[in-house]
């Protein structure tokens, strides 16, 4: 009998989620995870690198490295921020606002995915209970 965990629901959930996502883009260069930082750009235009870090609970490293990769593929561009010159507030690009749609569109189809034979208030609690477990584990870092 399989051992019945929150981490191997997470974990199939995710690659699952990644294959949609990654079939849907595969003929606009994106690969796997960029569209994570796509999207969260695409919400809000001149977000810093460390916003990127808190929102998508990810290192530095992570981000930069992603970021760094949308920028080779021309999809964002990256600025020295005006307030704090040590930091760079990413913006999407012409090429990147045409992609922008199409990115909105998957993760809105994703959500009616998610929450599909779910009643509002169970989709809540289900979203809740994993905030909780998100917030245990990065206490126990």
């Amino acid at each position: 009998m399989k051992q019945e965990s929150v981490g191997r629901y997470a974990a199939a959930i995710y690659r699952s989620t990644q294959s949609i996502i990654n079939k849907k883009l595969e003929n606009y260069g994106i690969r796997s995870g960029q569209h994570d930082f796509l999207y969260v750009i695409i919400k809000k235009q001149g977000i810093s690198q460390t916003e990127m870090c808190d929102l998508l609970n990810v290192g530095k490293s992570t981000v930069t490295k992603a970021v760094n990769s949308l920028v080779k593929s021309g999809y964002v561009i990256k600025e020295k921020s005006l307030e704090d010159k040590r930091c760079y507030q990413i913006y999407l690009t012409e090429k990147g606002e045409e992609i922008a749609p199409r990115i909105k569109d998957i993760f809105d189809e994703l959500s009616e995915i998610y929450k599909k034979n779910l009643s509002e208030e169970e989709y809540y609690q289900i979203l809740n209970g994993l905030k909780i477990i998100l917030g245990n584990i990065s206490n126990a870092k």
